[in-house]
């Protein structure tokens, strides 16, 4: 599948409050955004998407993502159906393991296995939302388990259940979204052959599996007014577990070299690594390129979220280029 006609979405800036987010959720929607994504930075995305879809009418709003292993799945199941019955069936739950590093340090809680347990979780989500339709219930998985899932027994929903959709950039993490979720949050740390050759392959096998529709793609964008700003954001994602992206495209030395930059605290030179050496073959166009941006990466996602940078950037400066984005939208 691709893009189409469809138009793409935004994802609001990092680290936005609540008034804030209610304020860029309605004038995304006014620009013609499709969608309003939010991701888990420095707020409560659960918290922010419910802000969002207050002050919006008919776009849905999702997570990209949010942390799933920081919450437990009755407690991640009881906000998204909540959301959804708010909103009238426009939120989407989208879900990410996180890196091992980050599970530690800012949230306190481990996963030695985060594919498993992922796609235990998503398991368990789904069996809240049934016996929250249905009254009754129980989900005995192999590393969760819900003996009383019923806050709202035999609720007669007018809405469907949220769509779960599961974000990886390895193919295992990648094959267990093709088996349980109904879309895939493609990080903008990808290429155009990685997205054709690694991830679709991945989620039709899983998919293939498990007897399940194949998993629709939502690949974020990043867009910013100049090339170094653009070369801030993929700092922040180029991780061992991640450089498996620049290995797949020939670039295992540039790889090298960036992450020993990064791992000696050297950012501004992994910063200029990024924007001579792969910049380029990323999801990520300047403010003044969008549309022709659009047009490249269409062909290779079902859905598009257009960002801007937050890593290193002062808000001022993520309003602004956010702003800026919105005025590209409404030329589309």
């Amino acid at each position: 599948m691709a893009l189409g006609a469809r138009r793409p979405g935004v994802m609001l800036p990092g680290g936005v409050g609540m008034g804030q987010a209610q304020r860029l959720a309605e004038e995304s929607e006014a620009a013609g955004a499709e969608a309003v994504w939010i991701a888990d930075v420095r707020r409560e995305p659960y918290l922010l998407s419910a802000a969002a879809l207050s002050t919006t009418k008919a776009v849905e709003v999702g997570t990209n993502v949010a942390v799933a292993f920081a919450r437990s799945p009755a407690a991640t199941a009881q906000a998204a159906w909540d959301l959804a019955g708010w909103s009238g069936g426009r939120f989407v739950l989208g879900l990410g393991s996180q890196v091992k590093g980050t599970l530690e340090r800012r949230f306190g809680v481990s996963a030695e296995h985060p594919g498993p347990m992922l796609r235990d979780y998503v398991k368990a989500v789904r069996a809240c939302f049934k016996a929250y339709r249905e009254g009754h219930g129980r989900y005995e998985g192999d590393y969760y388990r819900i003996k009383q899932p019923v806050f709202m027994p035999g609720e007669d929903a007018g809405w469907p259940e949220p769509p779960i959709y599961v974000a990886g950039v390895n193919p295992v993490m990648t094959a267990i979204a093709g088996e349980c979720a109904d879309g895939f949050a493609a990080h903008m740390l990808s290429t155009e052959a990685y997205l054709d050759e690694v991830i679709r392959p991945a989620l039709s096998r899983g998919a293939a599996g498990a007897g399940r529709p194949e998993p629709v793609v939502l690949l974020s964008i990043v867009v910013a007014p100049t090339r170094e700003l653009l070369a801030r954001q993929p700092t922040a994602y180029i991780v061992p577990g991640y450089r498996r992206v620049l290995d797949h495209a020939g670039l295992k030395e540039e790889a090298d070299a960036i992450l020993t930059a990064i791992a000696e605290r050297r950012r501004a030179a992994a910063q200029k690594l990024i924007e001579d050496k792969v910049l380029d073959l990323l999801a990520a166009v300047t403010l003044d390129d969008v549309a022709a941006g659009i047009r490249r990466w269409a062909p290779h996602a079902d859905r598009l979220a257009l960002s801007v940078p937050w890593y290193g950037v002062e808000e001022a400066e993520q309003l602004a280029t956010y702003r800026g984005l919105l005025s590209e939208l409404e030329r589309i």
